[in-house]
């Protein structure tokens, strides 16, 4: 068996955004350009996942759909491959459930047990919300966010009208990229 050759991750974000991802509209290049975001949002993510971390995803009202379409793509998909520990933060409640600021604590406290402390969000929407409050009160994540530019964050404008599309583009770059990193074809650094 051959050993595959390993690459830089930033040299390999690069050839698979020209290589795999649709250039959209009038905005050709809009995720080729901040690649350097991207990419050290995304790193974050995948080396904690690499290392025994889980990823906790959740999203507001109007991306549930992404929810959904995400871990359809990391559980269903019908490819063989590793399971990532990457599980819906949104359905760990009743939908009664009053997300308030006053049950953060208890909400941090049992995530905390939960996972040993080794969780990180993965947060997908605006942040006028109580669930991303929740995600953006723990310093690190992968927070791709509408229409505010928060440090640390991949910012996305939410009137844009192939919005739904690039979070697809995203989504199928972060699986490729985990996966990749995962069975050491790509360098995470």
């Amino acid at each position: 068996m051959s050993k595959i050759e390993t690459t830089d991750f930033r040299v390999w974000l690069l050839e698979s955004i020209r290589n795999e991802c649709k250039k959209w509209a009038n905005d050709l290049e809009w995720l080729e350009m901040e690649r350097s975001l991207w990419a050290d949002t995304a790193l974050r993510a995948i080396r904690h996942i690499a290392n025994g971390g889980a990823l906790l995803l959740a999203t507001d009202e109007q991306r549930t759909w992404f929810r959904h379409y995400a871990l359809s793509r990391f559980y269903y998909s019908g490819v063989r491959r590793p399971l990532l520990p990457i599980f819906p933060l949104n359905n760990m409640f009743p939908s009664d459930f009053n997300l308030q600021e006053s049950n953060a604590i208890d909400i941090k406290n049992m995530l905390d047990i939960a996972y040993d402390k080794n969780y990180m969000f993965w947060y997908v929407g605006q942040t006028n919300n109580r669930i991303a409050d929740l995600c953006l009160s723990k310093d690190h994540g992968l927070f791709w966010l509408m229409d505010e530019g928060i440090k640390g964050a991949f910012y996305l404008r939410g009137n844009d009208e192939f919005l739904d599309y690039k979070l697809i583009e995203m989504l199928k770059l972060f699986e490729k990229a985990a996966y990749a990193c995962i069975i050491d074809q790509v360098v995470p650094e």
